[in-house]
């Protein structure tokens, strides 16, 4: 099946999932993607359980400004195939925190180099590449994941400055990796 014909086969599950009342409260909290069909992430995962990884998929899924198809880009993309620079260019796009934390739960805490990726974005000035950063480490550490002790101090030393700084996701991404840390630590 060509990824044009797998698009159309997704459009159709997502039309069959898809909830015009969480689509409309969405965009009037400000979320405004082209096109929010208002499909539950849970109803995402189980569309992403009956397709194929493919990166050729994902990639397309990606590029076109609808919610779930970004989700179901993230889930859909092998993760030992994603590489950082990739990564770079989709947290530079990603506007909205609940694909976020699709992006950084599902693909980019399982790309090889995640933590070295998450170490340089949590060190950004924008907002959405530290809360992606602080949400991979988050992540990682939730699986088990250990860390050294430079990057133990790297974190404490981030996390405390987006608290301190405010800006919302970052200090929310920020003490739940704190957290997780304690968690292992403690």
């Amino acid at each position: 099946m060509s990824v044009e014909e797998q698009i159309l086969e997704i459009n159709r599950m997502l039309r069959l999932s898809m909830n015009g009342v969480v689509s409309e409260s969405m965009r009037e909290k400000g979320i405004g993607y082209r096109l929010n069909f208002g499909v539950s992430l849970p109803q995402i995962k189980e569309i992403a359980s009956k397709l194929e990884k493919d990166s050729n998929l994902a990639i397309a899924l990606w590029k076109e400004d609808v919610r779930e198809y970004k989700m179901l880009a993230a889930l859909l993309y092998p993760a030992d195939e994603f590489q950082p620079d990739m990564a770079d260019l989709w947290v530079s796009q990603i506007e909205y925190p609940d694909l976020a934390e699709v992006c950084s739960m599902y693909l980019f805490s399982k790309m090889e180099g995640a933590s070295v990726t998450a170490f340089r974005w949590i060190a950004s000035d924008a907002e959405m590449p530290r809360y992606c950063g602080f949400l991979v480490l988050a992540n990682m550490l939730r699986r088990g994941n250990r860390m050294g002790d430079r990057f133990v101090m790297e974190l404490k030393d981030q996390a405390a400055v987006a608290i301190s700084e405010g800006d919302l996701l970052p200090a929310r991404a920020a003490r739940a990796a704190l957290a997780l840390l304690e968690r292992d630590n403690g």
